[in-house]
């Protein structure tokens, strides 16, 4: 396998982590005056390993799907580049709320110091568990959201897509509800589903439109399978 496509992987996954990094430690310094903060710092190294660890997942299973993950795609929509964005800045300004939130505002406190971190990360391993299940059904699900028009994308009906259109992005959901609850934000935890959903609306209905015109049997797949997020709800 090519150095660079490990370099890449190395690069990406650092590059998620100082997103996270940047969205909640100046949050924690403007309350505190220091960046001391472990549960902070802990959400920041279980973004970089988790992205690692899927990528070196993938390389050893279906080096193919690996590089397919490590490469950006050869045509971008304006309309997706736009939703991306929006989502991208829908999960900034949650993490920086939900920092604030664990750190200063307490606006429903946590009882304990350990349960919340353990069942913070039984959600992030349960978000985990669907991205992976969801990149071994799919070749074209992508880490990041994108849509590559110079593939010929194919319509997947097993797995997770067997109940939602959308199984990749109800597994960062949960990956996102997850952290907030380690960070010490049970609020943010609870209103990760409605908030992350508005980030996740935009990129949806530009796949889906993109899919419906240009991949033959998706419309006949969205009939099948009606819910985008939530299986029988949504």
């Amino acid at each position: 396998m090519e150095r660079s496509l490990y370099l890449r992987l190395t690069i990406s996954s650092a590059m998620l982590a100082i997103f996270i990094a940047l969205a909640i430690l100046p949050s924690i310094a403007f309350a505190s005056s220091s960046l001391a903060w472990p549960r902070g710092l802990m959400i920041v190294a279980l973004v970089y390993f988790a992205q690692i660890g899927v990528g070196l997942w993938l390389a050893r299973i279906n080096p193919w799907q690996f590089k397919e993950r490590t490469s950006f795609p050869s045509k971008a929509l304006k309309g997706d580049k736009r939703a991306t964005l929006i989502l991208f800045g829908v999960i900034f300004v949650y993490f920086l709320l939900a920092a604030l939130d664990a750190h200063l505002w307490h606006i429903l406190p946590q009882t304990g110091d350990v349960k919340p971190i353990l069942r913070g990360l039984f959600l992030f391993i349960c978000g985990v568990i669907l991205i992976v299940w969801t990149f071994s059904k799919s070749p074209f699900a992508k880490p990041t959201p994108q849509i590559d028009l110079n593939e010929q994308q194919c319509v997947e009906s097993c797995g997770p897509y067997a109940l939602v259109r959308h199984p990749m992005y109800l597994g960062l959901m949960f990956c996102i509800a997850g952290l907030s609850m380690i960070l010490g934000s049970k609020l943010f935890a609870i209103l990760a589903i409605p908030l992350i959903i508005l980030g996740f609306l935009p990129l949806m209905r530009t796949e889906e439109k993109t899919l419906a015109s240009d991949c033959e049997g998706y419309t006949t797949y969205a009939q099948k399978v009606p819910c985008r997020l939530f299986p029988w709800i949504y």
